[in-house]
């Protein structure tokens, strides 16, 4: 009913009213490309299952692992928390019902209890209705007062009118086996209904005695969810699974929806459109970028359509520009109701059953008497049976999944820096860790991981934009990282510092239209979405320097430094704001994430409280008078928040648990459990029922004159009194132990690996000692349980391997694992393609390629060296104008020329096996050392190592372009094997000159 009534609501011939309405809120062309949008960005992954739920055993929660939409999220300390909360309710529940065991607890209150209450009578541990075994010391009901059997399964009434439900589970699925091998079940589709399944397994953590409140939990889909939305095609490479179709988004009914008649069936149906809004917003100019413009909507789908193989390891998708994709047939499947609806799909039915009861609801006691006998619904499915376990990636309880190690780094907040003084507000890292912590167990952190794949693609098509548009004006213009920055990667902050601060002269910059290459003069001209967002800027501050923050006398935050140095900047007027005596300042710092690939990476930042006042937070103590609390800080009493005399406040949570007799309970005037929850924050063993005070930084209410002495108006600008320089580092801000994988490439580059093939692996490792271990992993995207190869090496940046014959033509990964480091948390490459070696392929060609740098900065296994030669990579390929992978550096040696600060990169320049550049590595080595690329590469390759050098903490110089120039340029005179050409030329003279001496003779 619902489908029909939707299909009425939108199909404008049958209702032209409703369709209007809908008409006039969303233009219907822009309709479709919201849809295509959302099926390119939000569709979730699929894997041979969808895996949609995780919580593991670190108190960590995973949401749609290996997709876009991938996220995994904790609170600081949460299997801690979790720990403490059951055992102080474990405490209420003894005193109602001394000498309880902790299995009778488990059984009873945690989440396991739905075990027994789904199970019922056809559990063997639990023979009675009421779940009760013959060990259990408490009588018959307590267990009826938790959480889960009141709330969701409505069995506190003692009306036999209300009726609770029993569901047989699988055999399998028991408290014994759920505290050893763990219970694990498949709702399976009945045949001829959609092909949907759903699977759940959940295990206790650890020995009952060692953990017994921490759970395992997973929830997957399977079925058509396999390939839902996956690009399809009508007749090509791509198909799709059981009881879906390949849909036209454009042109095609789904869902009961129809389509506008003029939204257009292809992708290059809405290029006009796109280029139209590429045109308002600077990103194109009418009269130099002709439509569709370098690079058109129906391209961008494309690329996003070859991106999703990554995301679809069971089959190929069609990698073609079109709005087709794969969506469940509805057709076949229209339920009346919700219940209808499991019956048609898992063959779900329910019988009427009556059972003897007991009175559940003796609030004072647990004395219960036999009440008659209860009706209630025996619940069966033929589709529930016992699910293997196996997933993609290995058996649903492998020790990696439930360590949470299997998901990456774990998500943490950063911790208080109690030496340096520094409490993290919030933090945002290069892995895309968000994070905000208020004390030092208060604190919670999310990671956002598939996006960073999706931004990393989306980042790399500016520069593309960018490079299209200005060959077109200038014929072998070169862009550089510092005009994207400038003009196009407005989510960086250096066009706001430009535009609403002024500088001191010597850190004085202007972003214009116009860039040069500075090796050969070249100069374009280009619009971009920051000249049209500056006008906008300078039409409200008027562009002129009272408008504008002075920032003249801070020599850590300006537009020119910010892509080598970044922002950062504090505050230290608190004491004065607030008149308090505890200094307490604020920090704030941003700066660029290293750029391992072409596309320039969002910045990381970060916002903190700084000095003698964060120790008052770390740890937090309680208090019942400012005395307890030392030198600037108070006593902050939050009492009336948790209690009320009339009896209203925050409720005892517990008593809503568990019903005992009330002196196990809070009574008036009293809040155990904020109590307990008290001791936790501070860790102490007693804490008061009547009165919940803590110590914080004494702040007191400013009075608003103050704020005129705060700011001052200069020639220069808003002057911000206590606003200055900082130069130190907020935790959690570029300080974590993290791998980048430069090789193999991020999946949106497609790249395929030959077998055969001898390959250098290579990793830039930061913040981890020199001399660590790792192991490196060769993996089947689609079955993760299997390894290819696996190797445990020191942690070197470098890795060569020959690529085995007998691989399968699938999909494959790499990941990298810091063993020495608590859970060994690891790092994923992007998805590659393994496909059989090509016998007509070019052979690499060997070269070297004198940089200017410090060979004493630059030893084995240092986070310097990997950051240089990945570095040098990307650099490279850049001047060539070909993709990264194409480019493997795998030594740097010092030169005779060391005094000069030149050293020697020796590398590989690699055939393009994905045949998308044709050009032999030979004729790439002739382009690289032509006089013209190799001004080119001194000011790439400079501008790139400043821009990366910050992420190992200065301990890589960065030389400028003119110092890479002259090592080069000097290089170039003294004829090396850069240069054939120029080391010709010496050979050439002498045998011209014996040639006149012997040509009398």
């Amino acid at each position: 009913d619902q489908i029909r009534a939707r299909r009425k609501f939108w199909n404008r011939d049958q209702d032209p009213i409703a369709s209007h309405h809908i008409t006039m809120l969303l233009p219907r062309r822009a309709l479709l490309l919201l849809a295509a949008v959302l099926a390119l960005s939000i569709v979730p992954a699929v894997h041979a299952e969808r895996e949609i739920f995780t919580w593991d055993c670190a108190g960590q929660m995973h949401l749609f692992a290996n997709t876009p939409m991938a996220t995994s999220m904790a609170l600081d300390k949460g299997s801690q928390w979790m720990n403490h909360f059951y055992t102080k309710l474990k405490e209420r529940a003894s005193c109602a019902c001394p000498g309880m065991s902790d299995d009778e607890f488990a059984r009873k209150f945690l989440f396991p209890s739905v075990i027994n209450y789904l199970s019922g009578p056809a559990d063997s541990t639990a023979p009675d209705v009421d779940w009760d075994v013959g060990s259990d010391t408490c009588l018959k009901g307590i267990n009826f007062r938790s959480l889960f059997a009141e709330q969701v399964f409505g069995m506190s009434s003692t009306s036999n009118s209300n009726m609770w439900e029993e569901h047989i589970m699988p055999s399998t699925c028991t408290w014994a086996n759920y505290l050893t091998t763990g219970c694990k079940i498949k709702m399976a589709h009945k045949t001829g209904a959609p092909a949907l399944d759903v699977m759940v397994a959940f295990k206790q953590c650890g020995a009952m005695s060692d953990n017994i409140f921490n759970t395992y939990v997973s929830i997957t889909i399977g079925g058509f969810a396999e390939e839902v939305f996956k690009p399809c095609a009508a007749t090509g490479e791509a198909t799709c699974g059981e009881d879906l179709k390949c849909v036209n988004l454009g042109t095609e009914e789904v869902f009961g929806i129809v389509p506008f008649e003029d939204l257009g069936a292809q992708p290059s149906d809405f290029d006009q459109d796109f280029y139209k809004a590429a045109l308002d917003l600077g990103v194109y100019e009418a009269t130099t970028d002709p439509s569709p413009g370098c690079y058109p909507f129906s391209s961008m789908v494309a690329d996003f359509r070859s991106g999703f193989q990554s995301w679809f390891p069971s089959s190929k998708v069609a990698a073609d520009s079109s709005f087709s994709f794969c969506v469940p047939d509805v057709s076949i499947f229209e339920p009346s109701s919700l219940e209808n609806m499991f019956e048609l799909m898992y063959g779900c039915s329910a019988t009427s059953k009556s059972k003897p009861f007991y009175n559940l609801l003796n609030d004072k006691t647990f004395n219960t008497t036999q009440g008659g006998v209860k009706s209630y619904w025996s619940t069966a499915c033929t589709g529930m049976g016992v699910w293997d376990g196996s997933l993609y990636s290995g058996n649903v309880f492998a020790s990696d999944r439930m360590d949470g190690s299997f998901f990456g780094d774990p998500v943490v907040a950063p911790p208080i820096n109690t030496a340096e003084k520094i409490l993290p507000l919030f933090t945002w890292d290069c892995l895309w860790t968000m994070a905000m912590r208020l004390t030092d167990k208060l604190g919670g952190a999310f990671r956002v991981t598939g996006f960073r794949e999706v931004f990393q693609l989306f980042a790399s098509r500016i520069g593309t934009v960018a490079e299209c548009r200005a060959d077109v004006r200038t014929k072998g213009f070169t862009v550089m990282r510092q005009h994207i920055m400038d003009s196009y990667a407005l989510y960086t902050p250096k066009w706001l510092i430009e535009a609403f601060t002024n500088q001191h002269v010597d850190r004085a910059y202007t972003i214009t239209t116009t860039w040069e290459n500075a090796w050969n003069g070249k100069q374009v001209t280009l619009v971009s979405p920051w000249s049209k967002l500056i006008a906008v800027v300078q039409n409200v501050i008027d562009d002129v320097p009272e408008n504008k923050l002075d920032l003249t006398d801070i020599t850590s935050c300006s537009a020119k430094n910010y892509a080598n140095d970044g922002c950062s900047m504090s505050y230290t007027g608190l004491k004065e704001v607030f008149d308090t005596a505890s200094a307490l300042n604020i920090i704030m710092a941003m700066k660029q994430c290293p750029a391992y690939e072409r596309g320039l990476p969002l910045p990381q930042a970060g916002f903190a409280l700084q000095n003698d006042g964060v120790l008052a937070l770390s740890p937090l103590k309680s208090c019942t008078s400012d005395g307890d609390c030392g030198s600037g800080a108070t006593c902050l009493d939050i009492t009336d928040a948790f209690i009320s005399d009339t009896g209203g406040g925050f409720p005892d949570a517990f008593r809503e648990i568990v019903k005992g007799t009330d002196s196990c309970h809070s009574s008036a005037n009293q809040n155990k459990f904020i109590r307990d929850m008290v001791l936790f924050l501070t860790g102490s063993t007693e804490g008061s029922e009547t009165q919940f005070a803590f110590c914080v930084p004494k702040l007191n209410i400013p009075d608003f004159s103050v704020f005129e002495t705060l700011f001052d108006a200069t020639d220069s600008g808003v002057k911000i009194a206590k606003l200055g320089s900082f130069s130190g580092l907020i935790p959690g801000v570029g300080d974590k132990p993290s791998v980048n994988i430069v090789f193999p490439p991020s999946s949106s580059a497609r790249y395929i690996l030959r077998m055969g093939t001898s390959r250098v692996l290579s990793w830039v490792s930061l913040n981890t000692p020199i001399g660590t271990k790792v192991n490196i992993l060769l993996i089947k995207q689609s079955d993760q349980s299997s390894t290819v190869i696996e190797a445990k090496v020191t942690n070197t940046g470098m890795f060569t391997y020959v690529v085995p014959t007998n691989l399968g033509t699938v999909n494959y990964m790499v990941k990298i694992c810091l063993v020495e480091y608590g859970g060994s948390p690891c790092f994923e490459s992007g998805v590659f393609t393994v496909a059989a070696a090509n016998p007509n392929a070019q052979p690499p060609v060997e070269a070297t390629q004198v940089m200017a740098a410090d060979i004493d900065q630059l030893g084995v296994g240092t986070p310097e060296r990997a950051l240089f030669l990945t570095t040098a990579k990307t650099s490279i390929a850049k001047v060539l104008k070909t993709e990264s992978f194409r480019v493997e550096p795998y030594d740097v040696l010092g030169t005779s020329r060391r005094d000069m600060g030149a050293v020697e990169v020796k590398f590989r320049l690699l055939p393009d096996d994905t045949g998308r550049d044709t050009r032999n590595p030979s004729d790439l080595q002739i382009t690289l050392n032509s006089p013209e690329n190799q001004a080119k590469l001194a000011a790439v390759a400079a501008e790139d190592l400043q821009m990366n050098s910050g992420a190992t903490g200065g301990g890589l110089s960065a030389p400028t372009a003119d110092q890479m120039n002259k090592t080069m340029d000097d290089d170039f005179s003294a004829g090396t094997s850069l240069h054939p050409q120029a080391a010709l030329a010496p050979t050439l003279l002498l045998s011209l000159l014996l040639l006149l001496v012997a040509a009398p003779w």
